[in-house]
């Protein structure tokens, strides 16, 4: 993706001064990325204006944060192409990035050398390199020998305000206590979601880990700070399935909790970039709030408004995504398409995969 930014204010420093040296241009440079350039895409309204954020919005431009939900097969590429994405965010804005970290996961390690990492404080953090081949050694490794930093956190709301750097990429770790979880959502009156239980409240250390998430997009809307903040959300299916109901950890209200907060994320800075393996594994409530689609290749883009919940149309009227080859999408809106979108490679630094136990702290 070429990218540059229609707002001088919004240009990272290394568009102005190519010369300087920062983390875009570093990942730009080990993986042979070229610069941003916006006159590359056919509309602004659908790449630029997703990538390119700005509070002084011109024609084609919304102000605030902005959305998009990428879906593809497995092995399509959404991974690669959520690399490229952080690595032009930093690029063009300069803003704060954060990816979803996965105890069992890790499609952010291309990134590892530029990448601080934040762990709850009082857990204690096991990491080790998995391989594919289960006749291969899992091999122990020490987190902080593979990134660039290590921080703690003690709640949701001490990473938005204190740790969190601009212009730098972040990946965070949920923490099983749920501390703070709680305390943020009884700080927020005015979103009232029934309880699972009369005996607990929304939040619990008994909920699933990936509960932790709804309390961390509600604490960076309700307690900042508004500048610019991007969070990646792999496989945003395992968060807000569309499956989800209320039962005794209250799942579907905390859907409705980031639903609503979806809608308050934009005017406070703040973007979702979700991924997933099909527009049917994602609760309609969070789909009916995201503006920009990403269809991948190896599936059929959508040719009509009723085969994508929350658009009134889409422009699209033929199907060329199935047909499409690795490293290449359509993006989207409901008024225009870029046809071709097409991304570089970002291989792994081998072909093992980073788990992380969290076991707290007795």
């Amino acid at each position: 993706m070429s990218i540059k930014s229609n707002d001088p204010e919004q240009f990272h420093t290394t568009i102005r001064n190519p010369t300087r040296w920062t983390d875009a241009r570093s990942m730009r440079e080990e993986f042979g990325i070229a610069p941003y350039d916006c006159e590359a895409f056919s509309y602004p309204n659908v790449v630029p204006n997703a990538l390119e954020h700005t509070w002084n919005a011109g024609p084609n431009q919304d102000a605030g944060g902005t959305d998009f939900l990428a879906t593809g097969k497995p092995g399509c590429g959404k991974s690669t192409f959520g690399l490229n994405w952080v690595v032009r965010l930093l690029e063009v804005n300069a803003e704060k990035v954060v990816w979803r970290g996965s105890t069992s996961r890790s499609e952010w390690l291309p990134l590892a050398p530029w990448t601080t990492v934040l762990v709850p404080k009082g857990v204690d953090v096991t990491a080790s390199l998995v391989p594919k081949n289960p006749a291969h050694d899992t091999i122990e490794v020490d987190l902080e020998d593979m990134v660039r930093e290590v921080k703690r956190y003690e709640d949701p709301v001490h990473i938005n305000q204190q740790l969190l750097e601009p212009a730098q990429f972040h990946v965070v770790y949920p923490d099983p206590r749920m501390n703070g979880c709680q305390w943020v959502y009884e700080e927020a009156p005015e979103r009232t979601y029934e309880a699972p239980g009369d005996d607990r409240g929304l939040f619990d250390r008994e909920d699933p880990l990936n509960h932790w998430w709804f309390a961390y997009v509600l604490a960076r809307v309700e307690k900042g700070p508004n500048d610019f903040l991007s969070l990646v959300l792999d496989e945003i299916g395992d968060i807000a399935p569309e499956a989800a109901r209320s039962d005794q950890y209250g799942t579907y209200q905390k859907v409705e909790l980031l639903r609503d907060a979806f809608v308050d994320a934009r005017k406070y800075g703040l973007s979702l970039f979700a991924f997933g393996h099909s527009e049917r594994d994602i609760h309609n409530l969070i789909r009916h709030k995201i503006r920009w689609r990403i269809a991948m290749n190896g599936s059929a883009n959508p040719t009509s408004k009723g085969d994508v919940i929350g658009m009134d149309a889409v422009p699209m009227n033929i199907e060329v995504t199935s047909r499409y080859d690795i490293g290449e999408a359509l993006m989207y809106t409901e008024q225009n398409y870029e046809r071709l979108l097409r991304w570089d490679d970002i291989p792994a630094p081998h072909d093992r995969t980073l788990s992380i136990d969290l076991e707290v702290s007795k």
